[in-house]
């Protein structure tokens, strides 16, 4: 089985879907398939040191580099064009990854043209708030052109019930396959304290942008001085260079200096501290069709606090993983301030999370699934006589 997937940016700085793309391909190609992921050398508004148009091998993936022909979010890229409609006919499976990026276009005509099923990973792109952002463009590029992909794609891939239903609701709820994405939980965390010496320690992790709702955050930080224990916010995550300053100057203007620090984009070990140190975690966002900081966070043992249009609240509240709060400052700041007085209460909500996402939340499962969605997606092309 060979299979291609492809997204506008791998890179970790641009969030979470390009982690997820990186988790889903080294999944699969240890289950013996086939990957080769295809994406452009953006890395937010700097590019990639990367080669370029090779086969560049990491965990047993080969990912394929393309640079921009032109710099912006839109990422489009002519190399990258050219090598698709030369070699999406040679994979039993294409899986392209966003809507509303130039990659789109080309990957799924390419598939469309050859003809080689496709699978289309909206990435929240579908929801009435994603829709309703930007309107004025969005519903017009929409009409004129996501749509049709829609339209074509074999499968629709919902990474929770909440897309599912925002797929169904534009007409396609008969495509839509919800395979969730997952998280590493081969080690279990460290174990917490329950001590109220110290302050408390909350962590956000997550892309800077509107839909995260970090003025809400910093507003409901302000708002909690009367807890019995000092609060401490870290903000990690990068975006927009004039967001983050927006952001900054509101925790200035809050009187919050000394108690919030932004650290930027993490990874790796760095991520794993951050985590490891926390004592909950907080995403307070408009909308999120999944969720995967969220699902690091109860991957790592933090219970979260999480408003219901994160995908994995209903989880996390049928779990006792955490809080599922109202997007508003004022029950924010409450149950910000619920978690500071009550830290042994975090401790057991941090052991449901862990157990939550060891049982639900596997990379494994997940892969599993798509094997099979790609095997029963190839299987009337290979009965055809195509490749295999």
């Amino acid at each position: 089985m060979r299979v291609l997937h492809v997204i506008p940016s791998a890179a970790p700085v641009d969030g979470g879907p390009n982690l997820a793309v990186r988790a889903l391909a080294r999944g699969l190609a240890a289950r013996g398939v086939d990957v080769t992921v295809a994406t452009t050398n953006a890395a937010g508004g700097d590019t990639l040191d990367v080669p370029l148009d090779v086969a560049v091998i990491d965990d047993g993936v080969a990912y394929r580099y393309f640079p921009r022909s032109v710099p912006g979010a839109w990422k489009f890229s002519w190399p990258l064009t050219r090598w698709l409609w030369s070699n999406a006919a040679t994979y039993d499976v294409v899986h392209v990854h966003a809507l509303f990026s130039y990659a789109t276009i080309p990957a799924c005509r390419a598939a469309a043209h050859a003809p080689v099923p496709y699978v289309l990973r909206p990435l929240g792109t579908l929801s009435e708030w994603s829709l309703g952002h930007r309107r004025w463009k969005k519903r017009p590029y929409y009409a004129l052109l996501e749509r049709s992909h829609l339209e074509a794609a074999s499968a629709i891939h919902a990474t929770s019930d909440a897309e599912a239903s925002d797929v169904a609701r534009l007409g396609f709820g008969a495509r839509a396959r919800v395979i969730p994405l997952g998280v590493d939980v081969d080690r279990r965390p460290r174990t917490r304290d329950a001590l109220q010496q110290r302050p408390l320690r909350l962590l956000f992790l997550s892309r800077l942008h509107p839909k995260k709702n970090v003025p809400l955050l910093l507003r409901a930080m302000a708002a909690t001085v009367d807890t019995t224990r000092l609060v401490e916010l870290t903000i990690a995550g990068d975006g927009a260079r004039e967001y983050r300053e927006e952001l900054e100057r509101l925790a200035g203007r809050l009187g919050l200096d000394g108690r919030v620090r932004f650290v930027g984009h993490v990874e790796g070990d760095v991520k794993r501290t951050l985590l490891d140190e926390a004592d909950c975690f907080a995403l307070p966002s408009a909308h999120e069709n999944f969720g995967l900081a969220v699902a690091e966070a109860l991957g790592a043992g933090l219970p979260v606090i999480v408003t219901p249009g994160v995908a994995l609240s209903s989880r996390v509240a049928s779990a006792g993983a955490g809080l599922v709060i109202a997007p508003d400052a004022r029950a924010l700041a409450g149950a910000i301030a619920w978690a500071a007085d009550n830290p042994g209460a975090l401790i057991e909500m941090g052991e449901r999370a862990w157990r939550l996402a060891r049982r639900e939340l596997s990379w494994e499962r997940s892969c599993a699934m798509l094997s099979e969605l790609y095997d029963e997606l190839a299987a009337p092309r290979r009965r055809a006589g195509g490749r295999a």
